[in-house]
């Protein structure tokens, strides 16, 4: 009897675990049409096209800010999903350990992970836009 309950506790502790062990960083590819636009994703700055690694959880940026002289500037919003396998996988270790992994992974945001990894934006140009005029009146 006792050999069985081990035995099962430990399919359960090994089938188990966090979100925050699986959490791994994502690649977010972001183009333009035409390309060699400024980009701003979080801390990281480039020219597109471009690629970037962000971690997972809540240090996903929350937007993408898109700038190329002659067109208007435009942010676009990172999509995000929730990991529902996540949130299963901390309540039936949970079952043992108690709250243990739900809290960590509350607390990490490691449910959520990037759910579109790629980006293509078709800037649009600003209307009468002259690169020749100067806009600086000092």
């Amino acid at each position: 009897m006792l050999s069985r309950f081990l035995g099962i506790l430990f399919v359960t502790l090994w089938l188990g675990g966090c979100a925050t062990m699986a959490n791994i960083d994502q690649q977010i590819a972001v183009t333009t049409i035409p390309d060699g636009a400024d980009v701003k994703l979080g801390s990281i700055t480039s020219v597109t096209p471009m690629s970037a690694t962000v971690p997972g959880g809540y240090s996903i940026p929350q937007s993408i800010q898109i700038t190329k002289e002659g067109y208007q500037p435009q942010t676009i919003s990172v999509q995000r999903g929730f990991r529902t396998s996540a949130l299963v996988q901390d309540i039936f270790p949970g079952l043992l350990l108690g709250p243990i992994p739900l809290i960590v992974d509350a607390i990490t945001g490691d449910w959520w992970y990037v759910a579109n990894a790629s980006y293509t934006v078709r800037l649009v140009p600003i209307s009468g836009y002259n690169p020749n005029t100067k806009t600086d009146t000092r």
